[in-house]
């Protein structure tokens, strides 16, 4: 899917210079393109909305001073409802307008290098930590290279599995200064336990790589990444976080599908507004440009606050700004979330930190970043999650207006009604299809994303939430996103806000036929509204009776059976459990041509073509029997 090594969207490695050189992603006419269409969704967005002041098109006003302000309240968010939807498209084109792509450079010899990632006791399963290990160990570098192990819960076992690998191990338990209640050590953190890390270890490196425990790199992760640091401004380089998982479930696929755009476009315009954003899965950074802003950032997503700081600093070395580069590379490939209730947790997690960073350090930072492009590219990458829960809020609450008080908020027949929502959402999606062909690799650009923009849709109720937390003041708790065998199981607490917001819809129009109010869009939003609460709810359902149908619809599990050639050959004693994990990391590792389990086996010596085919015989499904997949390898 994504190959077996890192992929060149920018270029072969080109000689060192001290500066990092960008190239453009669009050509001129796919530029002019594109802001064509933009601009085209953002004009028709502002039109709608001046459209909706038109004397013939506002309330009729009454006596009561209550309904009236009601009446006003609710046309000024029909209002705002459409000059969001410009916003949204308008973030997009901002970064589309200057999508640039660093040229690769070859890395400098010799440098010192640590490559990091966590484990947290019960979140992230130990082989999938010793998967990534392994394949840590096989980066490629040119000079001294460590990989470690921050281990939360400094486990005899996990001491254990590292030295077998040589893999250097950390952790801060039982170290009060290192676990505080808060600042940049706070306790049970993903920054706190780096910051730990950093001091007593970074001084020692010249660079450092980080990724999270479900990434596996490849192993010219350091070919296609170090060469940046020969500028001495660049302080952090970031790649894609890209998932490969996505056939696991529907919202595996959805979850990747909605990285993207931001990988494609946001990111690649980042590089032209100096504002990539770091993304903590999978960076890698200069020790001392975090060591002068004091490691990452006290926030529940720290990499948005640390990129922000970042770029409010200067290089004490030469007096120019610290910078950020991405590149589109994909030079490591992980899990992404597969259920409902991991999903949904990440998703409040990162809305929650928008809405904290937002009120409680952008009025701070924003005016010490050097340029005003930097400002406003970030400004738009705090618009997503707030503009959501908003539009969200104000949808239902003009139906709730209407359907129980009675309240027209806007004289508009129907039909234009009908015609203009049709033709502003039809302008938004042929915007955002446009941009396909610029996502990173085939498999993106071939798919439409329905998947990712329904999930982005079903987790709006969950943005809400988080806006609702954040603006209460009530503590988020930072929760590992588990992965793997720790993954999280859905049940209908799962689904709480869905619930919550479903009754409002349901109860909306039934009093409204109560009430015999009979204005028919509004029960369309309403319904829509039910329609989304309900849909996440169904599917889980869907997938548990097809759980427990019979065997001989397995086919339809979103998620087979584990009888793979692999545990058959183990089985039969032809490999042991610790070969069969060699194989499968080599299988996600080796740069040369992708290879069936068995293959590799042969080729690499571990097995026989006769206990290949042995293995393979225990697969085959007997007469009568259900054709489940042979071999899934």
């Amino acid at each position: 899917m994504y190959g077996r090594t890192a992929t060149e969207v920018t270029g072969p490695l080109q000689p060192r210079t001290d500066r990092v050189r960008y190239r453009d992603v669009l050509t001129p006419a796919q530029r002019r393109g594109v802001l064509a269409l933009g601009w085209g969704h953002v004009v028709l967005s502002v039109g709608m909305a001046g459209y909706l002041l038109l004397p013939a098109n506002l309330p009729v006003l009454r006596a009561d001073p209550v309904v009236n302000t009601l009446a006003v309240a609710g046309l000024l968010t029909m209002i705002l409802l459409q000059l969001i939807a410009g916003l949204r498209t308008w973030t997009v084109m901002y970064h589309a307008g200057r999508a640039k792509d660093p040229v690769a450079m070859r890395p400098e010899p010799g440098l010192r290098v640590a490559v990091l990632t966590t484990i947290v006791p019960g979140k992230e399963p130990l082989e999938l930590v010793m998967a990534t290990l392994r394949a840590m160990t096989r980066i490629r570098h040119d000079g001294q290279l460590d990989v470690w192990l921050l281990d939360e819960g400094d486990d005899p076992e996990v001491r254990r599995r590292c030295a077998e690998l040589g893999v250097r191990h950390f952790s801060r338990k039982g170290v009060p200064e290192w676990n505080q209640a808060s600042g940049p050590f706070r306790a049970r953190t993903k920054h706190g336990n780096h910051n730990s890390w950093r001091a007593g270890n970074e001084q020692d490196y010249d660079v450092v790589a980080q990724m999270d425990p479900d990434h596996i790199p490849f192993p010219n992760f350091l070919e296609r990444t170090l060469g940046y640091f020969a500028d001495p401004d660049v302080a952090f380089v970031v790649a894609p976080q890209v998932y490969g998982n996505l056939t696991e479930s529907f919202v595996a696929r959805g979850s990747a599908e909605l990285a993207y755009l931001f990988h494609g476009i946001i990111q690649r315009g980042g590089n032209g507004h100096d504002a990539p954003l770091l993304i903590g899965t999978n960076h890698l950074y200069r020790p001392a440009a975090f060591a002068q802003i004091g490691g990452y950032q006290d926030c529940i997503i720290e990499d948005h606050l640390t990129s922000m700081v970042v770029y409010t600093a200067v290089n004490e070395a030469t007096g120019r700004d610290w910078k950020g580069v991405y590149t589109p590379d994909v030079i490591a490939v992980g899990e992404g979330p597969a259920t409902w209730s991991d999903f949904f947790s990440q998703q409040k997690r990162w809305a929650y930190g928008v809405w904290q960073i937002a009120r409680q350090h952008s009025g701070r930072l924003f005016p010490q970043m050097r340029t005003r492009q930097q400002r406003l590219s970030f400004f738009a990458l705090q618009t997503h999650y707030p503009t959501t829960a908003i539009a969200w809020v104000g949808g239902i609450s003009l139906s709730v207006l209407y359907l129980v008080g009675g309240v027209a908020v806007t004289d508009l027949p129907l039909g234009q009604w009908g015609a203009l929502f049709a033709a502003n959402l039809i302008a938004g999606l042929v915007f955002a299809t446009c941009l396909r062909r610029f996502n990173l690799v085939e498999h993106e650009r071939r798919s439409w994303g329905v998947t990712g923009m329904l999930l982005d849709l079903f987790t709006a109720p969950v943005y809400v939430a988080a806006a609702a937390a954040q603006l209460a003041g009530r503590p988020l708790a930072y929760v590992v996103t588990a992965k793997g065998s720790a993954a999280t199981g859905d049940t209908w607490r799962t689904f709480r806000p869905h619930l919550l917001w479903l009754g409002i819809a349901v109860s909306a129009m039934l009093t409204g036929q109560l009430l015999e109010h009979e204005y028919p869009a509004l029960y369309v939003w309403a319904g829509l509204t039910a329609v989304v609460c309900f849909t996440p709810v169904l599917l889980v359902s869907v997938n548990r009776v097809a759980e427990a149908l019979p065997v001989q619809l397995a086919r339809l599990r979103p998620v087979l059976g584990n009888r793979r050639l692999g545990d058959a050959l183990v089985a039969q004693g032809a490999l042991t459990p610790a070969q069969l994990r060699e194989l499968l990391d080599l299988q996600a590792t080796r740069e040369a041509g992708w290879l069936r389990l068995g293959d590799l086996a042969v080729a690499e010596g571990y097995i026989s073509t006769s206990q290949r085919a042995s293995a393979a015989a225990q697969l085959r499904p007997t007469r009568g029997a259900p054709a489940t997949a042979m071999a899934q390898s």
